[in-house]
């Protein structure tokens, strides 16, 4: 028990540290379908097999009878359940969902699903014990029928999108050529690089330089066209804008650093290469840096 608690505790803390908003994935209108019904079939397991609420002690009724009142009763604690997700997609057309609001919505529904059990057992068992020390049993259980299918279903989501995330990548690295071809201004093949040689590209009037490895030393070549029209060419491939008159090899790209209010992107671990990064283009270059 105390291992899953800390489990969640560092789930939870890690989310708040790495981002104000829930994770789009979590949030979802599958994922949350998924979650909701795992989450009613893990309540009745649990409520069958653990017996909460010392139900095996108050009732003497037999098993089938038992099964048949625990599915209605996890079947009306999914209808608080339910109503919290539509609350939260509601919510979530005028703005996103942060982790401290996710957070408080888990929070009332165990409040409240811990009030409902509380007090149907209350009216069952006719007030044999304090109303108190039901709530506060009432509420350590639908912690557990919550939390811990909420925390599974978490992990399992983060898994599964990290995993397409990583197929994609991985597809876009299969499909990434060798080679990097230039047309010039008519659209006439000049120029093809290996991928792995190219450094970056330059603007110089009508002309665009593009800086290459070759051996130990670095060479240009002059193409007639515009860094504009070679962007919307190679737009599939690893050169990146970062300023209006140069474009980058991602896959050359040492370090990123901001000095003095300037920003630059390093080709050498020397700090020999470096290309500016303007205010225009910032806020794309560190996108796909994050």
């Amino acid at each position: 028990m105390h291992a899953f608690f800390y489990l969640l505790n560092e789930t939870i803390g890690n989310m708040f540290k790495q981002q104000k908003n829930i994770p789009e994935f979590f949030i979802t209108k599958r994922n949350t379908i998924h979650q909701v019904i795992f989450t009613a079939l893990f309540a009745f397991m649990f409520i069958n097999i653990y017996r909460p609420f010392g139900a095996d002690h108050w009732y003497d009724v037999s098993w089938w009878v038992f099964t048949l009142a625990s599915g209605l009763l996890v079947l009306c604690g999914m209808i608080v359940v339910i109503l919290s997700r539509v609350i939260m997609f509601a919510i979530k057309r005028y703005k996103r969902i942060t982790v401290l609001g996710y957070a408080s919505m888990v929070l009332a529904e165990v409040l409240f699903m811990a009030g409902f059990y509380a007090i149907l057992e209350r009216v069952t068992l006719g007030g044999v014990r304090p109303f108190a020390l039901l709530y506060a049993v009432a509420v350590q259980n639908a912690s557990l029928i919550l939390l811990i299918p909420y925390l599974l279903s978490l992990l399992y989501f983060s898994w599964k999108e990290k995993k397409m995330s990583l197929e994609a990548l991985l597809t876009q690295i299969r499909n990434r050529p060798q080679f990097i071809s230039f047309k010039d201004e008519n659209d006439v093949l000049r120029f093809t690089i290996k991928a792995s040689d190219l450094l970056y590209l330059s603007a110089s009037d009508n002309y665009v330089e593009i800086h290459y490895k070759s051996g130990s030393s670095i060479k240009t070549h002059l193409l007639r066209n515009t860094l504009k029209k070679i962007e919307e060419q190679q737009q599939y491939l690893p050169l990146l804008r970062c300023h209006r008159s140069f474009m980058v090899n991602l896959d050359q790209v040492k370090m990123f650093k901001r000095e003095k209010g300037q920003q630059a992107l390093w080709l050498d671990d020397a700090g020999e290469i470096s290309i500016p990064v303007s205010r225009s283009y910032s806020k794309v270059v560190m996108s796909r840096f994050e």
